[in-house]
C-alpha cells in the first residue's frame, strides 16, 4: 500500500473520533520503515492523545494490513511550524506568518515569507509587508507555519 492510501485510511479513522491527520511522513530506518504521523485536534494534542493514537494507528495499520514488513511507530502533534498542505489549513491560519517553497521560482526566488491573507479552495495571498503574492496550491512545493518566537 502506498502513502496517500496509508493516509487516507488513518485520516478517515482519525476523523471519526474528532482528530486530524495533518501530515505523515515515512522513512527508512535500518530494516524498518519509520512512520511519523502528525495529528491535531480543536484545542491542540497532548501526550495522553499521542499514546491513545498511538495504539489506534498500530491496530489500523495491522488489521487493514497497510504495511509489509516491521515499522517504528511515531505520533505527535504538529508543533509551531506545522506544514499546511491542504486548503482547510491555509484557510485555518489567514492572519498568520508562513514560509512557501514554490515548486518554480517566481521572480528568480523560491521561497516566500508573510501572512497568508487570503486562502480559498484554489489559490493563497501571501503578503510579505511589501508585496501581494498569489500561489495556486498545485505550485507550492511545500508550506508551513512560521511563527515570530519571542522570549
Amino acid at each position: 500500500m502506498n502513502k496517500n492510501q496509508m493516509e487516507e485510511v488513518v485520516a478517515v479513522a482519525l476523523e471519526k473520533q474528532g482528530y486530524e491527520l495533518v501530515d505523515l511522513i515515512i522513512q527508512a530506518h535500518g530494516s524498518k520503515k519509520l512512520l511519523q504521523f502528525f495529528v491535531d485536534k480543536e484545542g491542540g494534542v497532548n501526550l495522553g492523545d499521542c499514546e491513545t493514537l498511538t495504539d489506534k494507528i498500530d491496530s489500523i495499520i495491522t488489521m487493514e494490513n497497510l504495511l509489509d514488513g516491521g515499522y517504528i511507530l511515531e505520533v505527535s502533534s504538529p508543533g509551531i511550524k506545522r506544514v499546511l498542505k491542504k486548503p482547510a489549513h491555509f484557510k485555518k491560519f489567514i492572519g498568520e506568518r508562513a514560509r512557501i517553497f514554490t515548486k518554480q521560482p517566481i521572480e528568480n526566488r523560491a521561497t516566500f515569507t508573510g501572512l497568508i491573507e487570503e486562502a480559498d479552495d484554489n489559490k493563497i495571498v501571501l503578503f510579505d509587508g511589501t508585496t501581494k503574492f498569489n500561489f495556486k496550491y498545485e505550485d507550492i512545493k511545500k508550506a508551513n507555519l512560521d511563527p515570530v518566537v519571542e522570549f
